[in-house]
This record gives C-alpha cells, sequence and structure tokens, in this order.
C-alpha cells in the first residue's frame, strides 16, 4: 500500500487534495493511504516515532517552520521518498531543490498538476522496485532494502537488522525472517546469524569479513556449506 503525507496550514486545502489523491488512485486501483497534517512538529513527531510515508505533499510557508527545512530532515531520515513542495511562492523553487524534492507544484496550479506528478512517482517507483524487506512493529513501518542488510542476528525474543542505516529490530525468530528474505542472498552462518552474501569480503578462519568492516563468525558445523555457498554465489553474480 501506498502511504501518502500532506502537509498544509490550511485545512480546507488538506481535505481537497486528500480527496483528489483518492480520486486518482481509485482509477488505477492502487491501494493508498493518505494522512494530513497541520503544522510540520505534528509530522516530524509521527516520523521519529517510526510512520514511514513513501510521498511527502508539503507545503512551503508554514507557521511552525520552513517546509524546505523540513523537507530536509525528512531526507536525513530517509533517502528514498519522493518529496513535493506546494507553494504560492515560485521564488522557493531553488532553494527547494536542496532538499532533493522530486516537484515542485504552486498551488494555483496544483489540480492541473498533480494528477501527472503522482503518475510520473508511480511509473519510477515501478521501474526501481527492487527487493525490499518491510519490518513492522505496532504503527511503525520500515521498509529495509535487501541490499541494504548486511546481516541479521538473533537477541532475545527479536531479529535485529544491522543495515546502512543503523540497526532495527522484529518480534520474530529468526528461521521466520530467513523464510521472508530472498534465498540465493542469504546464508545461515551460525545458529545465531544469517549474512547478506552480496556483502561478504572475505571468509578467513571461521570469520566472515563484511563489506562495512564488521566481523561475523562461522561455526564449525556450518563453515564447508558456507564456503561453498559464498563460491556459488561470487562465481554467479561477480
Amino acid at each position: 500500500m501506498l502511504r501518502i503525507a500532506v502537509l498544509d496550514d490550511e485545512q480546507i486545502f488538506n481535505k481537497r487534495i486528500k480527496k483528489e489523491i483518492y480520486a486518482y488512485y481509485a482509477q488505477t486501483n492502487q491501494a493508498v493511504t493518505v494522512d494530513c497534517y497541520c503544522n510540520g512538529r505534528s509530522l516530524m513527531y509521527e516520523v521519529d516515532d517510526g510512520k514511514y510515508y513513501d510521498v511527502y505533499l508539503l507545503d512551503i510557508d508554514l507557521p511552525d517552520m520552513s517546509g524546505i527545512d523540513l523537507g530536509r530532515k525528512l531526507r536525513e531520515k530517509s533517502p528514498y521518498p519522493y518529496i513535493v513542495f506546494l507553494t504560492a511562492y515560485p521564488q522557493y523553487a531553488i532553494e527547494g531543490y536542496s532538499a532533493r524534492a522530486y516537484q515542485y507544484i504552486l498551488k494555483d496550479e496544483w489540480k492541473k498538476k498533480l494528477d501527472e506528478t503522482l503518475g510520473n512517482i508511480q511509473k519510477e517507483m515501478e521501474s526501481q522496485m527492487e527487493p525490499s524487506y518491510r519490518i513492522i512493529v505496532s504503527t511503525k513501518l520500515e521498509k529495509v532494502p535487501i541490499k541494504d542488510i548486511y546481516y541479521l542476528y538473533k537477541d532475545g525474543k527479536n531479529v535485529v537488522f544491522q543495515t546502512r542505516n543503523g540497526e532495527s529490530s522484529i518480534r520474530k525468530t529468526l528461521s521466520e525472517v530467513y523464510e521472508e528474505l530472498p534465498e540465493q542472498n542469504f546464508i545461515y552462518v551460525d545458529r545465531s546469524f544469517i549474512v547478506n552474501i552480496e556483502h561478504v569480503m572475505k571468509l578467513k578462519n571461521k570469520q566472515i569479513y563484511m563489506s562495512n568492516g564488521e566481523i561475523i563468525p562461522v561455526s564449525k558445523p556450518q563453515l564447508e556449506r558456507v564456503k561453498i555457498e559464498i563460491n556459488t554465489y561470487w562465481r554467479n553474480h561477480v
């Protein structure tokens, strides 16, 4: 499901744009949910608490903070979402792109431009779609690209993902998570560790050297199998 956040201090505008978004995706049979916010702090609070959006439609001229500053903060949280700025002031366009905005829409043109922008985003998302693992914990939803996962390990009743953006955890068994991951990318190297072969740099003396500089232990009973699977992966992908 596509998740979109709309931020504007005018509730009437929020309702109008929300209605238009739902109407657009009803035509394309795409499941979507839209949350509206009237100030930047409320949106940032939800994001800090783990809420994830695929697309942000942000007003620039807000009472509590600059929409551009907010866009930069959101970009620091994740490089993946699409950020679209909505404003009545065209002079902000150049500054807006410093937050790596996908698009800039003038408010007096939003009705004409919104569907086109959403359509372009959808096409780009489909063309760039890559395997990912979704971590769902209570109200938190996080999409972790497979290529960004270094390894996973068991920590009590949780599985911890070590990724490019730090650690994330989910309350599952290691075997449950393994079944949900692409088989060709991940291997058990120990009862408590699974590694992404894509990030394996070297295997030596029952230790795996990862691309992020960390070293993962390999249990003796698993060593020969791990060696074979790594060699097979390298032969087919390198």
